[in-house]
């Protein structure tokens, strides 16, 4: 199948990206698992958790008004925040993180393999979607991505 077919097939079975990343925006608003989440200007969270305050808005009925206010400044357990308006990808991670041994332990072969649109490699998203500057951060992202 060629990525396009492939594309098609997954956006036919659960939706647009889009839909995706608002189900699992949702699904860590209500869990408290970690996530990655990267920006199409800006550099990525990493491993954060999202604050339960937007959950219990929605929970309780907010309007459209006050949810709108709240997603232009989601904030983050811990301190911090961003505008979901900006979000590219969310990545859940695994609560408890991974250990060195376990990043260490992924295998990078396929990441320069085309898989993506105009035959991007994994590499290359991964690159841009988390804007590093250095292969060494790639090769973290690479393997963070590969292991959740």
């Amino acid at each position: 199948m060629s990525f396009e077919e492939d594309a098609k097939a997954i956006e036919e079975a659960f939706g647009s990206a889009q839909q995706i990343n608002t189900q699992t925006f949702l699904h860590l608003l209500t869990s408290g698992q970690p996530c990655d989440i990267t920006f199409r200007n800006r550099k990525p969270l990493i491993d954060v958790v999202l604050d339960p305050e937007l959950k219990y808005a929605l929970m309780y009925g907010a309007g459209a008004e006050k949810v709108q206010q709240m997603l232009s400044s989601v904030k983050l357990k811990g301190g911090g925040s961003f505008n979901y308006g900006d979000v590219w990808v969310i990545s859940p991670m695994p609560k408890g993180g991974f250990t060195k041994e376990e990043l260490a332990a992924i295998d990078l072969d396929q990441a320069e393999e085309p898989s993506g649109p105009n035959g991007a490699s994994m590499r290359e998203m991964i690159s841009n979607s988390y804007h590093c500057e250095t292969r060494e951060e790639e090769d973290l992202y690479l393997r963070r991505f590969y292991a959740s």
